[in-house]
């Protein structure tokens, strides 16, 4: 079976490079997207499995990417995962009602982060290798 494949959005290329470090490093195969533009670009070129997207960056937000890719019906039940520099509560609550099924604080640790991916992909009735197991792999 196949990798699943992961888009990795945020404007800080360190901050990119150490999440797609880590996850290839768990068996992920990642692409990097460093603004809202591209990322949307990108989905609709392929659509990966997962997306981490980063809330705050220049031009369009994390959030206004979220928002804008549940509206889609193909991209309506992507996994999203949100980073932020910004982890109150007041900024979490946005993240999950534009749409984000995990929201994850930058000051994260590394080690925590695939096993993070792992479940939303077991939530989302998806298993590692790319396959559904038929549990919940729709968005209502």
């Amino acid at each position: 079976m196949s990798k699943r494949k992961i888009l990795v959005v945020d404007d800080s290329a360190l901050v990119a490079e150490a999440v797609k470090a880590k996850l290839e490093a768990n068996n992920y195969d990642v692409q990097l997207a460093y603004s809202g533009e591209e990322a949307l670009d990108k989905v609709s070129g392929e659509l990966p499995d997962l997306m981490i997207l980063d809330v705050y960056m220049p031009g369009m937000d994390g959030f206004e990417v979220c928002r804008r890719l549940r509206e889609r019906p193909e991209t309506q039940s992507l996994p999203i995962v949100m980073l932020s520099s910004r982890g109150n509560i007041k900024e979490k609550l946005a993240g999950f009602r534009v749409g984000a099924d995990d929201y994850l604080v930058k000051e994260f640790d590394l080690l925590d982060l695939p096993y993070r991916v792992k479940l939303v992909f077991r939530l989302r009735g998806l298993d590692e290798e790319g396959a559904s197991n038929g549990a919940g792999s729709n968005r209502n």
